[in-house]
Formats: C-alpha cells, structure tokens, sequence
C-alpha cells in the first residue's frame, strides 16, 4: 500500500506528515489523516500531487498549523 506524505513548499525534504490515507480540502484549509489517526489541518492550498511518488506539495497560508477533529461523517 503506498500512503501519502505532505511537505510544506516546494524544495522542502522535511515531511509534515506521514502515513496520510484522507485528505479533505476545506475553504482555506487542507484536512489530513493518517493510518494511525493523528489528525493535522494546514492553513494554506495543495500546490502539486504526485501519484508516482505519493507526494503532497503544501503551500501554508500562515505560520501555524492546527490540530482539529474534524468530522469523519462528512467524508462520504
């Protein structure tokens, strides 16, 4: 199985998150989730997704992220 992980900018070699199976654009937020649950919203837009490499380019509104429970029954 090959789970996605999200990076901050362009260029940047430190993920922000691992693991990622759901991915919810929200307004001005992307919402992620993990295999294990951790839950992590970004302030910001996807800047690229490559499908080869499950790589998610993130670009960051503000200089903080935020932790969120979203709600899961909004995902269908």
């Amino acid at each position: 199985m090959c789970l996605a992980t999200a990076y901050l900018n362009e260029g940047s070699e430190e993920p922000i998150l691992r693991d990622i199976v759901y991915m919810r654009f929200n307004g001005d937020h992307v919402e992620m989730e993990t295999l294990f649950g951790e839950e992590q919203v970004i302030l910001g837009r996807v800047l690229e997704i490559d499908f080869s490499t499950s790589k998610i380019i993130l670009d960051q509104y503000r200089a903080s992220t935020i932790e969120s429970n979203f709600n899961k029954d909004d995902k269908a």
